[in-house]
């Protein structure tokens, strides 16, 4: 059977990088380079998320933000947008069968495994997917769509037991 959880998301910063100037200087104060389109980095706590080309998402409380910001000068932006986005946890082998029922995006492709993350439309709602084990999946949804949303994908993995 599959759970399905919904939490506040927690500290959350999006970083645009707009030029390539920046990249370097952002993987230093990172640790880490930038994740590839699709793909994550880091630990819980720390992530990194690629969500847009231009967009990745830092999410958790484990970052220098006054170095991030430092290191990204004049090509890009840091803004926090956690307090306006909640975190469901979808838990359990069916996980993939229950984000498929109103998805846009074809979340049982094995490729779709640890590490990935895909921004796509649920329901006609904006949503970001990290994929954290095979057995369970992030969505980043927004709080004002998060209960109808989470409601129906219980109801969904409540069918699908």
């Amino acid at each position: 059977m599959t759970e399905v959880t919904l939490d506040e998301a927690g500290p959350i910063h999006a970083l645009e990088l707009w030029d390539a100037a920046g990249g370097d200087a952002i993987a230093a104060a990172l640790g880490h380079a930038l994740p590839a389109a699709g793909h994550s980095a880091g630990a819980e706590g720390r992530r990194v998320l690629r969500q847009q080309p231009l967009v990745w998402l830092l999410d958790g409380a484990g970052f220098d933000l006054a170095a991030i910001a430092l290191a990204l000068g004049p090509h890009g932006a840091l803004t926090a947008i956690g307090g306006g986005l909640m975190r469901a946890r979808l838990s359990g082998p069916g996980w993939r069968a229950v984000l498929m029922q109103d998805g846009v995006f074809d979340a049982e492709q094995a490729a779709f495994g640890p590490g990935c993350t895909a921004a796509t439309i649920i329901a006609h709602v904006a949503v970001t997917l990290h994929v954290i084990a095979e057995e369970q999946c992030e969505v980043l949804l927004p709080a004002s769509y998060a209960e109808p949303l989470v409601a129906g994908w219980r109801r969904v993995a409540a069918g699908l037991a």
